[in-house]
């Protein structure tokens, strides 16, 4: 899945629909490209306007 696409119909389910990925909310921070994404049950979630966008799953680095 591409750094830049939007997956606005994504709902995991991992969390509350208001919760608000950032320091302290609960979710590993990791860089992404340009930008942070949060580890949540097994795949990044990048915080997009009023939503999270599915960055694909989680894989630790060898």
């Amino acid at each position: 899945m591409s750094e830049s696409t939007c997956t606005d119909a994504h709902d995991c389910g991992a969390h509350a629909d208001d919760h608000v990925h950032g320091d302290g909310c609960g979710h590993e921070a990791v860089q992404h490209g340009d930008h942070v994404d949060y580890v949540v049950d097994g795949h990044l979630h990048h915080p997009h306007g009023d939503h999270c966008d599915d960055h694909g799953p989680a894989t630790a680095a060898a």
